[in-house]
């Protein structure tokens, strides 16, 4: 699995501003097995989106960790 690394939140913010626009072409040209492809990645992307932000309440609280979590 992918370790989640707070510096590259900003990536991870990018690809699903990316996602998001190709998910619209797919749905416009009914190419229904890539929306179902890009609808999954939303959904990763939204749990590592969870992950970043639980790795940030951790480490404003100052509960040890590395910077990560996978």
């Amino acid at each position: 699995m992918l370790r989640l690394d707070l510096a590259q939140e900003p990536r991870l913010l990018e690809i699903e501003t990316n996602t998001h626009q190709r998910l619209g072409e797919a749905q416009r040209m009914q190419w229904l097995g890539e929306v179902a492809g890009l609808q999954e990645s939303l959904r990763h992307i939204a749990e590592k989106k969870k992950q970043a932000d639980r790795l940030r309440r951790h480490a404003e609280h100052g509960e040890g960790g590395t910077g990560a979590l996978s």
